[in-house]
């Protein structure tokens, strides 16, 4: 993610060119103490700090109901069970949280992306009060909401409340977290939900204490006891201090929760070819950015059941797409939690010689930035969360249904980020699935 430091940041006190902005473009306030006189904000450790966001710790988790602990709806009225299932207003979700591994496929001549998804054994799990809220509401921890009745024929937000997250392991990691989210009516399927969530972990434990993250949620809900979800959870991890130093445990295969989907996943990074266009308001408030990344395939996997404990391994795999998007957030914000939104996002993946083998269309209908102090970066960086439904593709993905989720982390001074890309597509005839692994995996 670079622009033209004419345009932007290079406008700051400091900064080559320093001075009156063009006509129509807003004076930016003057640089924080991070930067020395003379460098330019735009590229000023550039590397260092894309190094810091790129070293986060991945773990990809399936949710699905806790065999042992059944959920608990809360009825608008008490006392009349069989309102229970029409008139909710809370589920008291208790959730069994299993290892996931999702390997993608590079595409080759003739042949488009494919992913197998493996589902493993129990690692954790997890309760939450999830509950209806709406749509003006604006939802904070411990902030109970209005009593709101879950309708199951048109999109709703919601807050997740209460929430913890315990991984079995010797040191007692988890966390405890904060979440908000959409529901999405599944047409042909009464009942079913398609949900989409963000959650800031508020507080961590064990091997997660002290560190910042997000997860985000991409799976479907029917309330109150059934449910299949991809729980992503990605935790700033500067220090390598989760980072596995030798091969993961095998995955133990469990039976596929969710048959007639499958996931997808890829890591944006900054595009070397095009600049990040901005967008400002006729009164030169900055509204976004037009941004463009590439796509990389990345396979990401843990395990918690050596002697080092709860532990994250990272593969990068070849380029295989790219990703423009008009990007609504103002950095400049002084919110420490801000909405972020995407419009005309178009994701264009390729075979090695660049041959087109399917877009598809995707826009974050709703998401959060989180302004985050790190380590070694020169001004805070912002981690994202955020999700939106899959609106169209062609190619291979002609027709294609289904939601993304993306787990980021950015910065704006320097300009460059790492995005990560969930995909839940629908595919109840298997196109999009591989028979084998993919052997950049490692």
């Amino acid at each position: 993610m670079s622009s033209n430091p004419e345009q932007f940041a290079g406008r700051g006190a400091g900064a080559p060119g320093a001075g009156a902005p063009p006509p129509g473009m807003p004076a930016m306030p003057p640089l924080p103490p991070g930067f020395p006189p003379g460098v330019n904000p735009e590229t000023f450790r550039i590397e260092e700090v894309t190094r810091l966001l790129k070293s986060a710790a991945y773990f990809p988790i399936f949710n699905v109901p806790n065999p042992n602990r059944q959920n608990r709806p809360v009825p608008l009225i008490p006392g009349v069970p069989f309102l229970q299932q029409l008139l909710m207003v809370a589920v008291e979700v208790n959730e069994q949280l299993h290892r996931f591994e999702i390997g993608v496929e590079e595409p080759s001549a003739g042949r488009g992306l494919r992913a197998r998804d493996t589902v493993g054994e129990p690692v954790a799990g997890v309760h939450i009060r999830w509950t209806p809220i709406p749509e003006n509401f604006e939802a904070a921890p411990n902030l109970c909401p209005p009593p709101t009745v879950l309708n199951p024929f048109a999109s709703q937000r919601f807050t997740m409340l209460d929430g913890r997250l315990s991984f079995m392991d010797a040191d007692g990691s988890g966390f405890r977290g904060f979440g908000t989210g959409r529901t999405f009516p599944a047409g042909g399927s009464f009942g079913q939900l398609r949900v989409g969530a963000v959650i800031d972990i508020l507080e961590g434990f064990g091997k997660l204490a002290g560190l910042h993250g997000t997860a985000v949620v991409n799976g479907f809900i029917r309330p109150p006891n059934d449910l299949a979800l991809n729980l992503m959870v990605r935790v700033m991890d500067t220090e390598g201090r989760l980072r596995a130093r030798s091969p993961l445990t095998p995955i133990r295969p469990a039976a596929d929760p969710d048959p007639s989907a499958v996931f997808m996943t890829f890591l944006g990074e900054p595009d070397p070819r095009r600049q990040v266009e901005l967008i400002f308001a006729p009164d030169g408030t900055m509204l976004g950015s037009h941004v463009y990344e590439r796509l990389r395939l990345v396979h990401l996997g843990f395990d918690l059941s050596t002697p080092a404990g709860l532990r994250s391994r990272t593969v990068e795999g070849p380029v295989v797409g790219e990703v423009s998007a008009r990007l609504y957030f103002n950095p400049m914000s002084p919110q420490s939690v801000s909405p972020i939104q995407t419009t005309e996002g178009v994701f264009t993946f390729f075979d090695g010689r660049r041959n087109v083998v399917g877009t598809l269309d995707a826009d974050m209908t709703e998401g959060r930035a989180m302004r985050t102090e790190l380590a070694g970066a020169p001004t805070p960086v912002f981690r994202f969360g955020g999700f939106g439904p899959v609106t169209g593709g062609t190619g291979q993905f002609e027709g294609a249904d289904g939601m993304m989720t993306m787990n980021s982390a950015v910065s704006v001074f320097p300009r460059t980020l790492s995005n990560l890309y969930i995909f839940r597509l629908l595919d109840p005839d298997g196109r999009f699935r591989a028979a084998a692994r993919a052997a950049w995996r490692g």
